[in-house]
């Protein structure tokens, strides 16, 4: 009984702190509902499990409602996170926000878990034995980069002259819908050249010893739209990609890639 007032409690606290800091956002209704379950929940507490019923019931509609309702609400307190980060913060008196959730859970972050599996590409300045040994080939502006949202020049993965693969780890199986790329404006780059920004890519979710095609994909390096996505048909659920990077627009020398971005749903 401990246990299962326990889950309740915990529960109830995540929205009820949900509740106070999002304050009149556009998920109220999913509030609501999940609000609704947490109180069925209870009441098969008091009037089942207490002496009789069975305990596996409670679980099995926790762990549904939970499934149903929280990877929404992880989308949007990561957005609330990030404006609160930039100095903006929901009007709790007024119960009107000050901003507007909009931006989705990036997948491919590195904050949430993203990692670097394999890097198939040539440093930009000379490597050596050692350095190659070590894993410090990328010391400069390593792949990992890719992974951050950090949008400022040089804080990219760079390497040498156009082409490149590289398998990425997700936090989690993932239903993709989206995948896409940001590039550094011209206005950002110190000498107004973005040639450097990739182009043509592919990308395979890995599925065991298997490669599945979710795409061939053209970043247009467009000013008004420096962060493009492209639509994913979800046929399962993902957690390893490799991107292969075939092309940049133009500079002979290397290719900077910025930011990756996946989204979907858990």
């Amino acid at each position: 009984m401990r246990c299962v007032g326990y889950w309740l409690v915990t529960v109830l606290l995540c929205v009820l702190t949900y509740a106070l800091l999002s304050g009149n956002l556009q998920n109220s209704k999913k509030l609501e509902k999940f609000r609704q379950d947490v109180e069925e929940m209870a009441h098969v507490v008091l009037s089942k499990y207490a002496g009789k019923g069975d305990p596996t019931l409670l679980m099995e509609m926790i762990d549904r409602s939970v499934k149903k309702h929280l990877p929404k609400i992880w989308d949007d307190l990561n957005a609330l996170k990030k404006g609160l980060k930039a100095g903006e913060c929901p009007s709790l008196a007024s119960g009107k926000p000050v901003f507007k959730i909009e931006e989705r859970v990036n997948y491919a972050s590195k904050e949430l878990g993203a990692k670097i599996i394999a890097v198939q590409a040539r440093p930009v300045c000379s490597s050596n034995y050692l350095k190659a040994l070590l894993g410090m080939e990328f010391t400069t502006n390593p792949p990992v980069r890719m992974l951050e949202s950090k949008m400022e020049p040089g804080n990219c993965f760079a390497f040498r002259n156009d082409t490149a693969v590289v398998t990425i780890k997700l936090p989690h199986l993932v239903l993709i819908d989206r995948i896409g790329l940001q590039h550094i404006s011209q206005k950002q780059s110190p000498n107004g050249d973005t040639s450097n920004a990739p182009k043509d890519f592919t990308v395979f979710a890995i599925v065991g010893d298997r490669d599945v095609l979710l795409g061939k994909f053209h970043y247009g390096c467009i000013q008004s739209n420096l962060l493009q996505t492209f639509v994913i048909q979800p046929a399962e659920k993902y957690d390893l990609l490799r991107f292969h990077f075939n092309s940049n627009h133009g500079h002979p020398r290397y290719t900077c890639v910025y930011r990756i971005v996946v989204y979907g749903k858990m």
